[in-house]
Parts: C-alpha cells; structure tokens; sequence
C-alpha cells in the first residue's frame, strides 16, 4: 500500500467522520497542534509507512487497530499504559484489552475500538443494520462490547492486572465504533440522494441499471482499503450492460456483496463522493 493510501485513512479516523458510537470522542484527546503534525507527516509519511508495516495482518480490522494505534502514538496527549492485552483466567482467556491510557486528568481509560461496515435492513430489526455477511450487525456488536468487551477488567483477574499497571482498578471504559452507513435504495427513488447527506447505500445487482445515470467511475474496493478510495485501480466509467455481466459471473464463484467507491451525482448535477455495495439477489 502507497503512503498516500495510509495518509488519507489517518485523516478520515483522526477527523471522525463517520461513526457509529463514540463514547467520548478522539477530539477530546488530541493534541493542539495535531493538524500541523499532519502536515508535517504528508511531507515526510517515512514513520507511518513503518509502523504500518508492523500489522500482523492485511485484515481490515488488523489494519485500522494499527492505524488507531500510530494516531494515539502521535496525535493525542494520552499516555499509552497497554495495548492488546489479553485477560487471562485461570483456565481460559477472559478478553483483551484493546488499548489501556492515562488521559491528561490521569483518568484510566479502557479503548475498544471497532470499524464496521453495516447495510441497512429494516425488515431484520431490530438488527436493521448489518454487515455484508449477515451473521453480524450493529446491535450484536455493541452488546457484545458492553456486555463482554468492556466488563473484563471488572472481573477479579482483570481488576488484579489493571492495579499491577496503574495502581489503581479505577478506569472508564470508552467503545469507539468507527464505520459507514450504506443505506437501502432499492426501494428509494433517485431523489433520495438529494435529500439527505448520505456517504454510502447498497443496490441489488438487478437493481442497478435504474441507479446507473446518477453514478459514475466506479472503483472496486480491495481491503484493507475500504476506509478512503484507491484511486490507483482500474476504473469503471458507467454501469452498463458488459458491468452488469461480469457481476452476474463474479456472483456464481462468489455471493460476497462487492464494494465500490463511486462519485454520485445530485439534482444539481455535482458528484460527490460515495460507496456503494452491489448484492446478489437473495443476499
């Protein structure tokens, strides 16, 4: 991956733009003058292309916890007490500590850190929000991180080694789901896009061909690189009937919904930038 790649998703998490939950924002711990370290590290990306290369995996996941990590590191006042600290009982791992800091108050804090992907299905509520493999959604998500995640270290052998490293079994624990909406337009009319605001939505493959005037060079995502597009990759100007033809082949060896990045355009026919994920019928 290309340092401009690992740039642009630094920015777009640093920024917050888009989020599910944030109990307490990355706002309220960055440094004062953490755009200018922005800048500077444009003109030199030398520390996060190394630090990137450390991930254990390309697994998106894998990759923005890395991610999350250099943006602690190097753009917030918090002082990084453990990371990926697993929770060990005594006959079976309890959980991991996603990341454990002192703020600049000396409060503790407990991170769990998450970016999720989730399409919208009012029909499966209240999992109306799900991913792309359907087996996870959004509220399974969150009550397992509060209900799981974020009770380890009240347990006897999470307080004992929270106080071997602080001192203390004080701490506040803070889930920070990070991720897109990409809302159903199947059913919507083209105008819905001048309604509202929106950054994503997901077509079925029969549906496209209606959607097809209102977007435009589309790009198939790769992960980990579903955060910001990549531009670098081959581009497919319009929908038409040879696009539609090699999904519906795609489709047959694969039912995974596929991942665009795209430029839509409004009534006012200006693009703006937008993703898209194309579903089989029957996803």
């Amino acid at each position: 991956m290309k340092p401009n790649q690992y740039l642009n998703d630094l920015e777009w998490l640093l920024s917050e733009r888009e989020m599910f939950i944030s109990d307490r924002p990355l706002a309220d711990f960055l440094l004062l003058d953490w755009q200018h370290k922005f800048r500077a590290l444009t003109q030199r990306p030398d520390a996060i292309v190394a630090y990137m290369a450390q991930a254990k995996s390309h697994f998106l996941g894998t990759y923005f916890e890395q991610l999350f990590s250099f943006a602690i590191h190097h753009f917030t006042d918090l002082e990084v007490l453990a990371e990926h600290q697993q929770i060990q009982g005594e006959r079976q791992t309890l959980g991991e500590v996603d990341l454990l800091a002192k703020d600049r108050t000396g409060r503790c804090i407990q991170f769990e850190v998450a970016i999720k992907f989730y399409l919208e299905r009012s029909d499966l509520a209240p999992n109306n929000w799900i991913g792309p493999n359907k087996n996870d959604s959004l509220n399974k998500k969150v009550s397992h991180a509060r209900g799981h995640q974020l009770t380890v270290l009240d347990q006897v052998m999470g307080q004992q080694w929270l106080h071997s490293v602080t001192g203390s079994t004080d701490y506040k624990p803070n889930l920070m789901i990070f991720g897109r909406h990409f809302y159903n337009l199947n059913a919507r009319a083209c105008i819905f896009f001048d309604e509202f605001e929106i950054q994503g939505g997901w077509l079925y493959k029969y549906n496209l061909s209606n959607w097809a005037p209102y977007l435009s060079d589309l790009v198939l995502a790769g992960k980990p690189c579903w955060i910001t597009p990549n531009r670098e990759k081959d581009t497919i100007n319009q929908i038409d009937g040879t696009f539609i033809e090699a999904l519906e082949k795609s489709f047959r060896h694969d039912q995974r919904p596929q991942l665009y990045s795209c430029w839509r355009r409004d009534k006012n026919n200006q693009q703006q930038a937008f993703w898209l994920f194309i579903c089989p019928e029957g996803w």
